[in-house]
Protein backbone atom coordinates (compact mmCIF):
# COMPACT_ATOMS: atom_id res chain seq x y z
CA UNK A 1 0.00 0.00 0.00
CA UNK A 2 2.79 2.27 0.87
CA UNK A 3 4.60 1.54 -3.16
CA UNK A 4 1.31 2.63 -4.28
CA UNK A 5 0.88 5.90 -2.63
CA UNK A 6 4.16 6.62 -3.14
CA UNK A 7 4.23 6.16 -6.74
CA UNK A 8 1.30 7.93 -6.95
CA UNK A 9 2.95 11.17 -5.29
CA UNK A 10 6.40 10.73 -6.95
CA UNK A 11 5.04 10.32 -11.06
CA UNK A 12 3.04 13.66 -11.00
CA UNK A 13 5.98 15.33 -9.61
CA UNK A 14 8.49 13.94 -12.07
CA UNK A 15 5.88 15.04 -15.03
CA UNK A 16 5.67 18.66 -14.22
CA UNK A 17 9.50 18.63 -13.38
CA UNK A 18 10.46 19.43 -16.57
CA UNK A 19 12.39 23.01 -17.96
CA UNK A 20 9.58 25.57 -18.67
CA UNK A 21 10.19 25.39 -22.70
CA UNK A 22 8.44 28.61 -23.45
CA UNK A 23 10.50 30.61 -21.27
CA UNK A 24 13.54 28.79 -22.35
CA UNK A 25 12.89 29.49 -25.85
CA UNK A 26 12.11 33.57 -25.59
CA UNK A 27 14.78 33.96 -23.62
CA UNK A 28 17.19 32.28 -26.35
CA UNK A 29 15.06 34.24 -29.30
CA UNK A 30 16.52 37.25 -27.81
CA UNK A 31 20.05 36.34 -27.74
CA UNK A 32 21.59 39.02 -30.78
CA UNK A 33 24.19 38.97 -32.57
CA UNK A 34 25.94 40.34 -35.82
CA UNK A 35 23.61 38.17 -38.16
CA UNK A 36 20.50 36.33 -37.09
CA UNK A 37 21.59 33.33 -34.92
CA UNK A 38 21.03 29.13 -35.34
CA UNK A 39 20.85 26.76 -32.73
CA UNK A 40 21.64 22.98 -32.67
CA UNK A 41 19.75 21.03 -29.83
CA UNK A 42 21.48 18.21 -28.78
CA UNK A 43 19.31 17.26 -26.29
CA UNK A 44 16.20 15.85 -28.20
CA UNK A 45 13.79 15.47 -25.29
CA UNK A 46 13.89 19.24 -24.73
CA UNK A 47 11.15 20.12 -27.63
CA UNK A 48 12.52 23.73 -28.40
CA UNK A 49 9.55 25.63 -30.20
CA UNK A 50 9.69 27.63 -33.39
CA UNK A 51 10.90 31.13 -32.33
CA UNK A 52 14.19 29.23 -32.60
CA UNK A 53 16.43 28.76 -36.09
CA UNK A 54 17.25 25.18 -35.40
CA UNK A 55 20.06 23.77 -37.77
CA UNK A 56 22.57 20.92 -37.76
CA UNK A 57 25.64 20.81 -35.57
CA UNK A 58 28.01 21.97 -38.85
CA UNK A 59 26.06 24.97 -39.38
CA UNK A 60 25.13 26.44 -35.86
CA UNK A 61 26.03 28.86 -34.30
CA UNK A 62 25.09 27.67 -30.29
CA UNK A 63 25.00 24.51 -29.37
CA UNK A 64 22.39 23.83 -26.50
CA UNK A 65 22.79 20.95 -23.86
CA UNK A 66 25.88 19.36 -25.42
CA UNK A 67 27.58 16.57 -23.50
CA UNK A 68 30.52 17.26 -25.48
CA UNK A 69 32.90 20.51 -25.63
CA UNK A 70 32.98 21.91 -28.97
CA UNK A 71 35.74 24.72 -28.87
CA UNK A 72 34.65 26.50 -32.16
CA UNK A 73 31.04 27.24 -30.87
CA UNK A 74 29.77 28.99 -28.36
CA UNK A 75 27.47 26.21 -26.22
CA UNK A 76 24.31 26.29 -23.29
CA UNK A 77 24.98 23.78 -20.67
CA UNK A 78 22.81 22.15 -18.36
CA UNK A 79 24.01 22.10 -15.13
CA UNK A 80 25.65 25.57 -13.28
CA UNK A 81 28.88 23.18 -12.53
CA UNK A 82 29.31 22.57 -16.04
CA UNK A 83 29.33 26.27 -16.82
CA UNK A 84 32.22 26.99 -14.41
CA UNK A 85 33.84 24.50 -15.73
CA UNK A 86 33.31 24.91 -19.48
CA UNK A 87 35.21 28.76 -20.10
CA UNK A 88 33.45 28.51 -23.91
CA UNK A 89 30.18 27.95 -22.53
CA UNK A 90 27.96 31.64 -22.53
CA UNK A 91 25.53 29.85 -20.09
CA UNK A 92 23.23 27.20 -18.70
CA UNK A 93 19.69 26.42 -18.45
CA UNK A 94 18.78 23.69 -15.91
CA UNK A 95 16.27 22.97 -12.92
CA UNK A 96 17.17 23.60 -9.25
CA UNK A 97 14.03 22.45 -7.12
CA UNK A 98 11.64 21.86 -9.60
CA UNK A 99 12.13 25.93 -11.29
CA UNK A 100 14.01 26.28 -14.37
CA UNK A 101 17.16 28.21 -13.94
CA UNK A 102 18.68 30.89 -16.60
CA UNK A 103 21.90 32.46 -16.34
CA UNK A 104 24.54 33.98 -19.18
CA UNK A 105 27.94 34.99 -18.26
CA UNK A 106 28.42 38.58 -19.70
CA UNK A 107 32.16 38.56 -20.02
CA UNK A 108 31.78 35.41 -22.20
CA UNK A 109 28.90 37.07 -24.20
CA UNK A 110 30.88 39.82 -24.75
CA UNK A 111 33.77 37.36 -26.20
CA UNK A 112 31.67 36.03 -28.65
CA UNK A 113 30.21 38.97 -29.63
CA UNK A 114 27.29 38.56 -28.41
CA UNK A 115 24.25 40.19 -26.18
CA UNK A 116 21.03 39.71 -24.74
CA UNK A 117 18.00 41.90 -24.62
CA UNK A 118 17.88 44.67 -21.41
CA UNK A 119 14.47 42.89 -20.44
CA UNK A 120 16.89 39.80 -19.74
CA UNK A 121 19.37 41.00 -17.26
CA UNK A 122 18.32 39.26 -14.77
CA UNK A 123 19.84 35.96 -16.41
CA UNK A 124 23.43 37.56 -16.49
CA UNK A 125 26.59 37.43 -14.32
CA UNK A 126 29.58 38.34 -14.09
CA UNK A 127 31.96 35.70 -14.36
CA UNK A 128 33.56 36.57 -10.79
CA UNK A 129 30.21 35.68 -9.40
CA UNK A 130 30.75 31.89 -10.72
CA UNK A 131 33.42 32.01 -7.78
CA UNK A 132 33.70 34.34 -5.60
CA UNK A 133 36.39 32.92 -3.80
CA UNK A 134 38.63 33.75 -6.96
CA UNK A 135 38.14 37.20 -6.22
CA UNK A 136 38.74 37.31 -2.38
CA UNK A 137 42.31 35.35 -3.72
CA UNK A 138 42.99 38.24 -6.43
CA UNK A 139 42.85 40.47 -3.49
CA UNK A 140 45.73 39.01 -1.59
Amino acid sequence: MKKIITILTIVPLMVFAGLNVGKVTNTLSHIKGKKTLSFFNANTHIPLEGKLKLTSLSTADIVLFSSKKHKSKSTIVNSYKKLKENKNSIGAIYLKKGRTQIIFVKERLDAKGLSLSPKFKKHILHEWQLDPLALVKGLK
